[in-house]
């Protein structure tokens, strides 16, 4: 670690999801990163600049995790400049993160849109690690068009490990079948009880305020509405 706190890692692999969005796995090689699901890391550069990003993975592995990038500024178009064997100079980990331990017993529901669902598969994915601590387990993610469905090779194994997924499209094509729309709405028509449900809430001012209402509406205590941030 460098004196201004900067860990010194590496990339490992790079995992292309679609144009502007990638997946980063970084190696931590002998200095073993420590953090709870639902945090994020900050990565800088040499010249002082700096960008914020939700790890995407489990904290079970110490050795590595993983973050999902957008590109959309210069700092993240030159991350995606970088290849396989590249340092990166990370900070962190950051921010309390989304707790698990308290709401043992209880019904989880994760709700996110595009990127945003990389905190939220950091949660989900160590919830179910420890699935007979929970009960009912619902994933609500929205996206822009069925080419932006992050982790959608994933998505039937956590069905398999009792995880019950919803994705809304806002954008369909003609060869999508299920939900469309903002997945607040897909929410708000849901017929599913929210009594004894923590949620897990991450993704864009907006859509956010908006959710926090559809759960204020369906009787959910603002307590148990979540944020990383």
């Amino acid at each position: 670690m460098s004196e201004n706190g900067l860990k010194n890692y590496s990339i490992s692999r790079i995992v292309p999801f679609e144009e502007n969005v990638r997946l980063f796995e970084i190696d931590c090689g002998g200095d073993p990163f420590l953090f709870h699901q639902g945090q994020f890391i900050s990565l800088h550069d040499e010249n002082g600049n700096s960008s914020y990003f939700a790890v995407a993975s489990p904290p079970l592995r110490t050795d590595r995790f993983e973050i999902l990038v957008k590109n959309a500024n210069p700092f993240t178009g030159n991350l995606f400049k970088k290849t396989v064997g590249d340092p990166v100079r990370v900070k962190g980990p950051l921010g309390k993160g989304f707790p698990l331990d308290p709401y043992v017993g209880m019904n989880l529901l994760f709700v996110g849109v595009g990127t945003a669902i990389a905190p939220l598969r950091s949660t989900l994915l160590t919830a179910l690690e420890r699935r007979s601590d929970f009960n009912r387990i619902e994933v609500y993610f929205g996206t822009l068009t069925p080419n932006h469905i992050y982790f959608g090779e994933e998505m039937s194994k956590w069905h398999q490990q009792g995880a019950t997924v919803h994705i809304a499209v806002t954008f369909p094509n003609e060869t999508w079948d299920s939900h469309s729309g903002f997945v607040q709405e897909i929410l708000r028509s849901s017929s599913d009880p929210l009594h004894q449900t923590v949620v897990y809430l991450c993704g864009m001012k907006e859509m956010v305020e908006d959710t926090i209402q559809v759960l204020r509406g369906r009787m959910v205590p603002e307590s148990l509405i979540l944020l990383n941030i």
